[in-house]
């Protein structure tokens, strides 16, 4: 068929364009147009990378101010648990006995959360006991202080509406409806409800523990039908196991909790300055950081020197720290080891035993600039551990001792991205090629069972 022309145009104008694309084809086919700008996002033929044109995969470091940001979590794991549940309004659950660092306490707000859920009750968002200032070693001190202390406590609000929409949550004590009404609040320990001994992997029998604490509460009749039970839950710490509702429940559950939006920033720009100035590449989208840094949990302060007992003091000591630490700094030839500790003068000595072996070692007081410093120094000291909490998940490799709950929360956090699933059967009392727990082989194994990474 013969080619159909606009009216109006000559035939000789078609062939005239038609010989101009034959010679353009051919030009372009065999001698390269090599003086096209470099920089042009349409020239297909440079050897270079396309300057001036950011892929929007892979910012660049210095525009991302909030690595560790996320949004509230729609779990569909947690919603198929909370859909089972049979909900009575009447009965809200209080936690405000979580005490100690951030692997304790977030382990214990967890709990209750679970406990809460297994009971079909309401909750109050919980409260943290804060340590004292002067003496670290004294955890329980009966001084309470908001959630956002350590926490984004909106988010946790909307990660249980989206995840446990059934789930009543309460600002205060005084929203509940018919609060007024309400007997003196009762108080329990949920795993004292059960019968027996538990093992160190926690309840036997999780799925039960509503009947107990339903058969518990038949001690406490209402004269007034329409108020409410008001239950105090005692501090529960490794002793709910975490994998009883399946593997989806177990690394979903945690995300319920962020933590604050200043420890966020400052972990952001800590990792942001690493970077530079060890001369590493830092993707901050990626959950791990490749070829990057060492992390270490130097466990040496007073608080855990007097908590730990006898049999693990040979891993509360310095020297064996050290020592340990240093012999796995090779294996992911860091371009520096990030020290995490409460005691500068034990990072210090850490320092000059790195530089036995030509590497450095740095902390975030190093490392950030006089604004951000001085907002570091305003936090508590708990409130600064989340900083490091949140740098060491990012480490090409992390190691810490196997009775810390800070250094155990890591390293599960980090086993979800590993490949190597026995993690518990050794060398060390987790290992796996992004993290090493030093201690004897299936020594604690509360952790692994019961710490929701």
């Amino acid at each position: 068929m013969a080619l159909q022309l606009p009216p109006g145009v000559p035939r000789r104008y078609a062939g005239l364009a038609a010989i101009i694309l034959a010679a353009l084809w051919l030009w372009v086919a065999f001698d390269r147009p090599y003086h096209f700008p470099t920089h042009a996002s349409w020239n297909i033929y440079t050897d270079r990378p396309v300057s001036n044109i950011t892929s929007p995969e892979i910012p660049t470091l210095d525009s991302i101010t909030d690595a560790f940001d996320f949004a509230p979590i729609e779990s569909e794991s947690i919603k198929s648990i909370c859909d089972e549940t049979a909900w009575n309004s009447s009965i809200v659950f209080r936690c405000d006995s979580s005490v100690g660092g951030i692997g304790n306490i977030r382990n214990s707000i967890l709990n209750c959360v679970r406990y809460a859920i297994s009971a079909g009750a309401g909750l109050v968002v919980p409260t943290i006991v804060v340590r004292d200032t002067d003496d670290i070693s004294l955890i329980r001190t009966g001084v309470n202080t908001e959630m956002g202390f350590m926490f984004d406590t909106q988010h946790f609000v909307d990660s249980l509406k989206l995840s446990c929409p059934s789930l009543r949550v309460f600002s205060t004590v005084a929203e509940v409806q018919n609060y007024g009404l309400a007997p003196p609040a009762i108080s329990m320990v949920p795993e004292e409800l059960v019968k027996g001994s538990i093992p160190a992997t926690g309840l036997r029998e999780p799925e039960k523990w509503r009947g107990h604490f339903y058969e518990w509460l038949e001690q406490y009749p209402k004269t007034n039908p329409t108020a409410p039970y008001i239950v105090e839950l005692g501090r529960s710490y490794l002793k709910y196991p975490i994998y009883s509702d399946g593997e989806g429940f177990a690394t979903s559950f945690g995300g319920i909790l962020k933590l604050r939006s200043d420890v966020r920033i400052l972990a952001t720009k800590t990792l942001q300055i690493l970077s530079e100035q060890y001369e590493f590449e830092a993707n901050l989208t990626q959950p791990i950081l490749r070829n990057s840094f060492f992390g270490v949990h130097l466990r040496t302060e007073k608080d855990a020197a007097e908590g730990w007992p006898t049999n693990d003091w040979e891993y509360s000591r310095y020297g064996t720290q050290s020592r340990l630490y240093l012999e796995q700094a090779p294996r992911s030839t860091p371009s520096v080891i990030y020290v995490a500790s409460g005691d500068l003068a034990e990072v210090a000595k850490f320092a000059k035993d790195a530089a036995g072996i030509n590497i450095t070692a740095t902390t975030k007081f190093d490392l950030l600039p006089g604004p951000e410093l001085d907002e570091l120094n305003a936090l508590a000291w708990d409130q600064q551990a989340l900083v490091d909490f949140l740098v060491m998940q990012k480490a090409a490799d992390f190691a810490g001792v196997g009775h810390s709950s800070f250094a155990w929360n890591v390293a599960l956090k980090r086993h979800i991205f590993a490949e190597e699933r026995k993690h518990l059967d050794g060398p060390q009392m987790l290992s796996d090629e992004l993290s090493q727990i030093y201690g004897n082989v299936r020594g604690y194994p509360e952790y692994a069972a019961c710490l929701w990474p």
